[in-house]
This record gives C-alpha cells, structure tokens and sequence, in this order.
C-alpha cells in the first residue's frame, strides 16, 4: 500500500536556507576537489598524465577528512595552509553532518535563524578562501618544477580581483 504524502512547499526562509546550503556544499567539494588534484601533482610530478589520472581516480575516493591526513602526514602544504584545511574540516564537517542537530525545533517551526545562515555562509567563504590558497601552493609548485605559470597566475589575480570588486558593492 502506498502512503500518500502531502509536500508542503517551502518558505521564503527555507528557500534561502536550501540555496545557501547548496552554494557552500558545492564550493566545498569545488575545493575538495582542487585538493584531489593538488595531492595527485605532487605526490606523482614525473608521472605520465595516464598514471597521474589513475592516482586522481583513487584519491578522490578519499573523504576530505584522508586526504588532509595525507597532506599533514607528507607535509605537502606549508604551515598555514595546513592549519586552515584542518579547520576547515570541522567546518565541512559540521555542515555535511550536524546542520540539522540543535536546530531542530527551528526546522519543525519552519523558522531559520540568521545566526545558522552567517555560520553556513562563512563555511562558503572559506570553501573559496582554500580553493583559491591550494590553486596558488599549486602554481608555486609547478613554478619550482620549472613551468611557466605566469598566465595562470595573472587569470587569478584577474579573478581575485574581480571577486573583491564584487563583495564591494
């Protein structure tokens, strides 16, 4: 027998919450994936493109939570870097599993408060912040294996600087 379910449809507040949940969990796994990418390179610089993509296929496998392991145990980052993506890890971490704890009455009541968009809306932000962090390690590595990497850095700088015009207005 088939339960018929009566959908209520969303509210404005739940509409905002959905849109920025979805915004911040899309930039988080954009910067997962740069991630991915980043520990591929430099864990395999003198591979062929065949073997590094064979590597890229298993360590995107890997929960954010491995492969910051991996970066901390073969200290492939710098100090800060490193500190951030730990961080950060807490934050994802609280985003993809605990949104929902502690909130549950606002849910029930179809009310979202300010307070947990700001939260999820500064796990976007720093989402972007370590993307743009491990595309610039990425190119300083390339730069010391000897590639000219001076058109890409200037397309992000061009990029960061459109951004900051952007959150100025």
């Amino acid at each position: 027998m088939k339960e018929k379910i009566v959908r209520i449809p969303a509210n404005n507040s739940e509409i905002t919450l959905y849109a920025c949940l979805g915004e911040a969990l899309m930039k988080t796994q954009v910067a997962e994936q740069a991630l991915s990418h980043s520990i591929t390179l430099k864990k395999n610089p003198d591979e062929t493109k065949e073997q590094a993509d064979e590597f890229l296929k298993r360590q995107q496998r890997y929960t954010l939570g491995h492969a910051i392991k991996i970066a901390n145990e073969e200290k492939l980052y710098n100090i800060s870097l490193l500190e951030d993506l730990n961080a950060f890890l807490v934050q994802r971490n609280w985003l993809v599993h605990n949104v929902i704890p502690g909130n549950e009455e606002d849910f029930n009541a179809r009310v979202i408060k300010n307070e947990l968009l700001d939260k999820i809306e500064s796990i976007r932000d720093k989402a972007e912040v370590i993307h743009r962090k491990i595309e610039y390690d990425l190119i300083d590595f390339c730069e010391s294996k000897g590639k000219d990497m001076s058109k890409i850095r200037a397309a992000l700088e061009l990029q960061d600087q459109g951004m900051r015009i952007r959150k100025q207005s």
